[in-house]
């Protein structure tokens, strides 16, 4: 019960930020005429980015206090030669991980559906992800940074094949009623892939700042007892 209390805490603390860019966002739209991505395609950018956070652990303002305090980092923590233990397992399943957003960012911000944009959006993704993990007691690792990044670039090819096949002359209309055609069209609020990075960004400061897995760990310790 703990443990799911913890993880919809910290859920919340990305996706209460989400929910007021993206009201704030479809406010300024209206007003403007102009085109955002819809709440749905939001929330499932929403969710894959928590579902990485919680995965991978990532630093959080608390973990900054706790190296205020003398909490020690150790030199093995950090890897900055790039495969110097193989390619293992792990490194794999890292890759596999941004697939889903080379795939899903192009399919949902049609303005952003080119290679430089969509794999630069998942080298600083993980650039942010692996900075943070300086803080905590998680591996701060060039090979992540790899592979993250050679993932959202696989995922973006997968992308593309799927659109070469569904816009074959038999498929055309059941393509163009496809909702992801609809966002971030020739009229949209923000450029290329200006509005999901947007997202990220506040989801991002809002875990780092809100998210004290420790504390809320020991606050259910002491309700308990």
């Amino acid at each position: 019960m703990d443990d799911l209390v913890i993880t919809v805490y910290e859920l919340a603390t990305l996706l209460v930020p989400f929910l007021v860019a993206y009201a704030v966002v479809r406010t300024i739209a209206s007003r403007t005429g102009r085109t955002t991505a819809g709440l749905l395609p939001g929330l499932v950018f929403a969710f894959y980015v928590f579902a990485v956070l919680y995965v991978t652990g990532v630093g959080t303002v608390y973990d900054l206090a706790d190296m205020a305090n003398g909490t020690p980092r150790l030199p093995n923590q950090v890897n900055v030669v790039p495969f110097a233990g193989g390619i293992t397992m792990g490194t794999v399943l890292n890759a596999v991980m941004f697939v889903p957003l080379g795939f899903l960012l192009p399919l949902m911000w049609r303005r952003g559906a080119r290679l430089a944009p969509v794999v630069g959006f998942g080298f600083a993704f993980s650039l942010a992800i692996e900075l943070t993990q300086l803080l905590n007691n998680r591996t701060t690792d060039i090979d992540d940074l790899l592979m993250n990044t050679l993932g959202a670039l696989v995922g973006f090819v997968l992308f593309k094949l799927w659109e070469r096949l569904t816009t074959s002359r038999e498929r055309t209309s059941r393509h163009a009623a496809y909702p992801g055609n609809l966002y971030s069209g020739q009229r949209a609020l923000l450029p290329g892939l200006a509005e999901p990075a947007l997202y990220l960004a506040v989801m991002f400061v809002g875990h780092f700042l809100l998210f004290n897995g420790m504390g809320i760990a020991v606050l259910l310790y002491n309700l308990a007892h």
